[in-house]
């Protein structure tokens, strides 16, 4: 996934992350060289030192949530993984981000994970349970209990629409569809343009987070 490129991982990341790279075909370097910066904590000593650099202040480096490898080895793809979504922005400024869209991603994702492993850690029930539950779902139909399945899923969604309409973010069925030839993103392979963030001015998640605009001709790319 990662062959031929470079990257700098914190002290912050697990290495778990680092392996990954390595077995992957990447291969690691220092902070000024390498193509990726990664941290898992914004106010680590040794990321701090990077959002206090010149080469930070003037946009020339990005540094990127360690989750998105994690990520990109569960789903054994990298392409399949927008790297825009795990830009980690200074502590100081993440609160800003939160007033805009609430939690970041990789807080959502921690907090499913932690659900997971306290279901997984939950004891099975007996076979007596499981008929007694049974029976009681066939002979006592409930009109509610679509609405409860639905409820967590719902529950998210609802967060993430909630902060999409806050962030400016278009819906995407009202997006026109692209009908000509498919092909997938890969950082640093598109031409960049650099721009000015300011919360202020633009009240958008894009305007905390992104430090280039990706030029794409104002084409949308569907399945």
């Amino acid at each position: 996934m990662f062959r031929c490129k470079t990257a700098w991982f914190s002290s912050s990341v697990p290495q778990a992350c680092s392996c990954f790279w390595m077995l992957e075909g990447g291969s690691a370097a220092g902070w000024r060289e390498a193509d990726y910066l990664f941290s898992a904590d914004a106010a680590c000593p040794d990321t701090v030192r990077i959002f206090e650099s010149k080469d930070y202040l003037w946009n020339k480096v990005t540094v990127f949530h360690s989750l998105f490898l994690s990520v990109c080895e569960r789903r054994q793809s990298v392409k399949s993984v927008s790297i825009g979504h795990y830009v980690l922005p200074p502590a100081s400024v993440q609160d800003e981000v939160r007033n805009v869209v609430g939690r970041l991603i990789w807080e959502r994702q921690d907090e499913q994970s932690v659900a997971q492993d306290s279901c997984e850690g939950c004891s099975p029930p007996t076979e007596d349970e499981d008929s007694e539950e049974g029976s009681r779902s066939h002979s006592e139909p409930s009109e509610t209990d679509s609405s409860e399945r639905e409820a967590p899923l719902g529950g998210h969604w609802g967060n993430y629409r909630s902060g999409s309409m806050l962030a400016g973010y278009v819906s995407i069925d009202n997006l026109q569809k692209y009908s000509g030839e498919l092909c997938d993103f890969h950082p640093g392979y598109v031409q960049c343009s650099k721009c000015k963030a300011n919360i202020y001015e633009d009240n958008t998640y894009e305007s905390v987070l992104c430090r280039s605009q990706l030029q794409t001709g104002g084409n949308v790319l569907t399945n």
